[in-house]
């Protein structure tokens, strides 16, 4: 049976990249909803300062130091939030990072970097808290993407692009997958969004010019908005979230109908 929409109150939430930017803001979004959150992140000092924050309202909450890219920080982060929570309903896989450049001068390295982050980051987070969520019955997972995961729209972000369009594609496999064992997959592709990535990117050449990538130059959202839009998605199971719908009408109707194919799939797979 495909799992009721999350009520968010009393439930606990680990988030990847969870100190800062739009990971920050939806530890806080849950927590005013009545979430317990693990603050999962590498920089101690924010990590602290959003674990404080977080129990400021109420809420409880502990960070714990993860590198995304490395196997065992993640494993250890499940094993560590479900010791020391008891439970965990809730994993957004939401660091991130940024590389690009003139497509002929991006070094390899950089390449392994970014989709070692963006991409095997979630997948990571998926295998490292599946056996958790399968054993309980119920569970969420929001993965983060962008706009760019929808249409690449700039020549000098390639290896950024290619990161979230796989992102995108992992997420749409696993909702295929795990929608009918009761547990939720939302991605999101938020377009320009007001955060601290540009102080870990890696550019190089006319890209270095660059503030990240940005999906709708004109209208940066804050963060705290698009965190509105992530609680609302999981309250009602939605798979695709975006930041700024009145600028992406092409995507909602290239993408609008991705839960209705999704419940089509999920039917046809169900025991007659």
């Amino acid at each position: 049976m495909i799992r009721a929409a999350m009520e968010l109150a009393g439930k606990v939430a680990v988030i990847t990249g969870g100190a800062s930017g739009i990971g920050k803001a939806c530890a806080l979004a849950l927590a005013r909803q009545g979430a317990d959150i693990v603050v999962a992140d590498l920089n101690e000092a924010r990590t602290a300062a959003t674990v404080s924050e977080i129990g400021s309202l109420g809420r409880r909450a502990i960070g714990i130091l993860t590198d995304v890219s490395n196997d065992s920080d993640v494993e250890r982060l499940a094993r560590d939030s479900i010791a020391a929570m008891g439970q965990v309903d809730l994993l957004m896989s939401n660091a991130g990072v940024v590389a690009g450049g003139p497509l002929e001068s991006v070094p390899m390295a950089d390449w392994q970097w970014i989709l070692g982050i963006n991409l095997l980051g979630p997948i990571r987070g998926v295998r490292a808290f599946l056996p958790h969520f399968l054993e309980r019955g119920s569970g969420y997972f929001v993965n983060t993407a962008s706009f760019a995961g929808l249409v690449a729209h700039n020549p000098l972000t390639i290896p950024y692009d290619t990161s979230k369009f796989g992102v995108v594609g992992f997420s749409q496999g696993l909702a295929l997958y795990l929608r009918p064992k009761g547990i939720g997959v939302s991605v999101l592709c938020p377009g320009y969004v007001s955060t601290n990535l540009a102080e870990t990117a890696r550019l190089t050449g006319a890209a270095a010019g660059i503030d990240g990538p940005s999906a709708v130059p004109d209208r940066v959202v804050d963060a705290a908005e698009v965190a509105e839009k992530v609680v609302e998605a999981v309250r009602a199971e939605r798979f695709l979230i975006l930041s700024q719908p009145e600028h992406l009408d092409i995507i909602v109707r290239r993408w609008q109908d991705i839960d209705r194919h999704i419940a089509k799939q999920i039917e046809h797979q169900r025991p007659r």
